[in-house]
């Protein structure tokens, strides 16, 4: 009941006005057309360029727990599923999810799927957004069904049930097509006091790799 008093309130002070949330949420694609396999480096959206490059992509949920004074108002950047949508006594919708691990690679062959991305993760987080209409809070509700991906940069701000909250800066989301779960597993590899490793170019070395089948037309189908 709480909900939806809360939902219908948003209802009747957001019903004729223009949210910015059309700049701050954009759905993700691929190149189409490839022919043949091939494997290339993930490039971000010209939009995105400035908070994938400006953004810490070494900080996991389970180091902002550990460490949240050390990241506090850090543009933080993590991919994760959405689990579940609801709004907060703030009218914030929230989003809940589950971490994943990705090789920022994009993968290119028979199957639709183009993120093979890890079916392992690091833990839930949450990720605020303000000045949503109702209409996009209609649409935000069926992202948990439909196994949306985010990409998300944001800063964090604080720990809620141990949860690490992202205010979103801007979201990329990756319908369920479009990545997969099915194909790769790894971790990433952190060294003996539990820090993110990195190579000389800063990119996160990742450990345990496995195939665990062999990519199809359809994966998620």
């Amino acid at each position: 009941m709480k909900r939806l008093f809360i939902f219908n309130l948003l209802l009747g002070q957001f019903f004729c006005s223009y949210a910015q949330t059309d700049s701050i949420i954009h759905q993700g694609n691929f190149k189409k057309g490839r022919i043949g396999m091939s494997s290339n480096a993930y490039k971000p959206d010209k939009w995105e360029k400035i908070y994938y490059d400006s953004s810490l992509k070494t900080a996991f949920p389970s180091d902002l727990v550990k460490h949240p004074d050390k990241y506090l108002n850090k543009l933080i950047h993590l991919i994760g599923i959405v689990d579940s949508v609801y709004i907060d006594s703030n009218e914030n919708v929230i989003f809940r999810l589950e971490n994943k691990y990705w090789d920022y690679t994009e993968d290119y062959s028979i199957q639709d799927e183009k993120m093979f991305v890890s079916e392992k993760g690091d833990g839930e987080f949450l990720v605020t957004l303000s000045n949503i209409s109702p209409q996009q809070f209609a649409d935000f509700k069926k992202f948990p069904a439909e196994k949306k991906l985010f990409l998300v940069y944001g800063n964090f701000i604080e720990l809620t049930y141990n949860l690490p909250v992202l205010t979103a800066r801007q979201i990329k989301y990756i319908d369920y097509e479009l990545y997969t779960t099915k194909v790769f597993s790894h971790e990433i590899e952190r060294d003996k006091n539990g820090d993110v490793v990195t190579d000389k170019k800063g990119k996160i070395k990742t450990t345990n790799l496995h195939f665990l089948k062999v990519a199809n037309a359809g994966q998620n189908k």
